[in-house]
């Protein structure tokens, strides 16, 4: 079963744990701890959580097994669209 997590904008999407991996990948978190804190929040998100909520979490999860990569993951600012 897909669950709806809400966005910053208000729309809804499903949550997707093999995304959230990839990008705390792309922080530069090892293979072993995007693994472990995607499995974590997954066992976290239900219907309706935001997307900031997961975000907090994620950094929370992280900072533990890597200061630098979490962050890293805090800082980031998602690139805009044109």
């Amino acid at each position: 079963m897909l669950v709806e997590v809400k966005k910053r904008s208000g729309a809804k999407q499903g949550f997707d744990k093999p995304k959230l991996k990839t990008s705390l990948k792309k922080a530069g978190a090892k293979e072993e701890h995007a693994t472990k804190v995607a499995d974590k929040i997954a066992g976290k998100v239900k219907e309706g959580t935001t997307t900031v909520e997961i975000w907090e979490w994620v950094i929370l999860e992280l900072k533990p097994l890597d200061p630098k990569v979490a962050e890293a993951y805090r800082t980031y600012k998602k690139p805009k669209k044109l």
